[in-house]
């Protein structure tokens, strides 16, 4: 919902930046293939140091990258059909070398999967809601896109790791895994049944 709702003004914000990578050469593609790379050598780096601090910090600047590719193809007139499914398709990995890492990191392999598979199923269910009618990026604002499900995972995992309050003897870690299996998979069913009437209306045209 953040990304969608702001979409705009991050836009605004990333211009001066991605004018100047645009005017230097830098291609699209190149950001969007270093984002799994970095997130790669970030996790590696994470499970030999176990720094929760660093490792949140680095994932946002990983993060503030990723967000930087799409600014820079619309600064350099790149923008494609085939830029955005690398974008899609990387992102998809960052998710699952974070999920894994993070899972190896803390044990909880159950929740993280919850979590991970939710994610997956959010976005899969408005690309496969596109494959049958037309759909805009700016008719999903939903309740937990990719920006807030990164955001309270990272802000969850240093809260468990720095905050020594463990309500029922679980860490905030995995209390914020509980509430964001449940609100991700609301999610899903929010999608699903918003496809289910855009198919059923445009269908009909």
């Amino acid at each position: 919902m953040i990304a969608t709702t702001y979409k705009a003004v991050f836009n605004r914000l990333l211009h001066p930046l991605a004018a100047t990578l645009a005017r230097a050469g830098i291609h699209p593609s190149v950001l969007t293939l270093a984002t799994p790379l970095l997130t790669t050598v970030n996790c590696i780096s994470f499970l030999r140091h176990k720094s929760v601090g660093v490792f949140c910090f680095t994932m946002l600047l990983v993060g503030c990258l990723d967000a930087l590719d799409g600014a820079v193809a619309r600064a350099g007139h790149k923008a494609s059909a085939l830029g955005a499914y690398l974008d899609a398709m990387c992102d998809r990995y960052v998710d699952i070398i974070v999920g894994l890492t993070v899972a190896i990191f803390t044990g909880y392999w159950l929740l993280v999967m919850i979590v991970l598979t939710g994610g997956l199923l959010v976005s899969y269910a408005k690309a496969r809601a596109a494959m049958e009618v037309p759909v805009d990026n700016l008719e999903w604002p939903d309740l937990m896109e990719r920006t807030e499900r990164g955001l309270i995972f990272l802000a969850g995992l240093a809260a468990g790791a720095l905050i020594p309050w463990h309500p029922m003897e679980k860490d905030l870690f995995w209390w914020t895994l509980v509430v964001l299996s449940v609100l991700i998979h609301a999610t899903v069913i929010q999608r699903m049944l918003r496809a289910a009437r855009f198919i059923g209306s445009r269908r009909m045209r």
